[in-house]
């Protein structure tokens, strides 16, 4: 069965937006119809809430849009947290987005603003959010709208900054990560240019009235000192059409499965995406059960949030192994990339009614390993980076003084 986006006007040309399953678009349209919605748009989307058979130029579309319009997460855990806060109080949340958005950034303010402008016209707190992806997420909408259905959305809103906080917590922590590899590898990139460009001239120069033949190394070195010293424009074009190339790449739904994947298996780096991954799907699945998401709907979510193509066509098999009666517990052995930790914790769970409960735990473990992990990478990585520092820059050099050998035996 097919799942559709969709925005209609109701008998009060009321704006509505939400999703509907069928079997084609004719039936989308007739079931729409029979609840006496008059459809404005309609679209297919694939398992991820990612709009089906678009093309290149609309997903480059879509993802500028994104771009343009989003906030920076840690504002929005903020305003998550200080709009829980005031809710929990009894302020009206009206005059809590008001007070709320003085605060804020000016592409955040006029968000929460028109959020607010929203929900005085008569829409409901999810609709109005539902509106800003760049700023709220699915998953943030289907819980603030699991919150209004059961009466409960200062506590949901509450569970949902304690989520954000975590999330954010543990993205810290892999930045931080990152960011010692990265800076080394920048740093070798641009000594390794700097002695092409500037100290290899030199000794070319040197070497040029010896009338010596010089080694293949050090003539594969001057030739690509050569092509920095004169095309040092291009290069530095390359270099960034490269990146932009590649970002231009992920846009490509087989190039980003292949990136995604490629990105598991590195050593260190790949285990620690995984645990990463094992993590927000038991943090963000445990949160919308609790918040009352159906199941299915939680699944759904689970696969756009997790972030990556393989992990997300996995838990499309756990959304069809429980669309067809097997339990959850089951579904997520049977997938192959889900640890047994997360699935028999599911299946103890699912003895005993507390499977949100036993998915935090499960989270809790994976931040904890995520963390032990990191804080002792820079001593595990460092060794290896001084290794290949030294390699590479190391090779250039005796590549440089090669020649020098050879003058030695040609004078004895």
């Amino acid at each position: 069965m097919a799942k559709f986006a969709y925005k209609v006007r109701d008998l009060e040309n009321k704006l509505l937006t939400g999703f509907q399953e069928a079997n084609s678009e004719d039936e989308a349209l007739r079931l729409l119809a029979d609840r006496n919605l008059r459809v404005t748009e309609l679209e297919e989307l694939n398992f991820d809430g990612t709009r089906k058979n678009e093309s290149f130029s609309e997903k480059l579309n879509d993802r500028f849009k994104v771009l343009t319009s989003r906030v920076p997460y840690k504002e929005v855990v903020f305003f998550t947290r200080q709009l829980a806060t005031m809710v929990e109080a009894g302020v009206p949340l009206a005059r809590a987005l008001g007070q709320l958005a003085k605060g804020q950034s000016e592409a955040f303010k006029r968000v929460v603003l028109q959020v607010q402008e929203d929900i005085s016209i008569g829409n409901t707190f999810s609709e109005a959010i539902a509106k800003h992806p760049g700023a709220f997420d699915n998953m943030y909408v289907s819980v603030v709208r699991s919150g209004e259905v059961s009466g409960a959305l200062d506590r949901v809103l509450d569970q949902m900054a304690n989520y954000m906080e975590s999330m954010e917590a543990r993205r810290a922590k892999i930045k931080g990560a990152m960011r010692y590899p990265t800076f080394i590898l920048g740093f070798v990139t641009i000594v390794v240019i700097g002695i092409l460009w500037k100290l290899v001239p030199i000794f070319e120069g040197l070497y040029g009235g010896q009338g010596v033949a010089l080694p293949k190394p050090t003539q594969i070195l001057i030739y690509c000192s050569h092509v920095i010293q004169n095309n040092i424009l291009l290069v530095l074009f390359l270099m960034v059409a490269l990146v932009v190339g590649f970002w231009f790449g992920l846009i490509n739904d087989k190039f980003r499965g292949y990136v995604h994947m490629g990105l598991l298996r590195l050593p260190v780096f790949g285990l620690l995406l995984k645990k990463s991954i094992w993590a927000t799907f038991c943090r963000t699945l445990s949160l919308l059960m609790e918040s009352g998401t159906p199941i299915l709907q939680a699944i759904e979510i689970c696969a756009a949030v997790v972030g990556n193509t393989v992990y997300t066509k996995a838990i499309e098999k756990v959304h069809y192994s429980l669309k067809t009666g097997t339990v959850l517990s089951t579904s997520l052995e049977n997938t192959g990339v889900f640890p047994v930790l997360v699935s028999q914790l599911v299946a103890t769970g699912e003895e005993s009614g507390r499977v949100d409960t036993l998915l935090v735990k499960a989270s809790d473990f994976y931040d904890r390993e995520i963390n032990v992990t990191v804080d002792s990478l820079a001593s595990v990585i460092e060794p290896f980076l001084i290794i290949i520092l030294g390699g590479l820059v190391g090779s250039v050099l005796i590549s440089l003084y090669l020649p020098v050998f050879s003058l030695g035996k040609l004078m004895q």
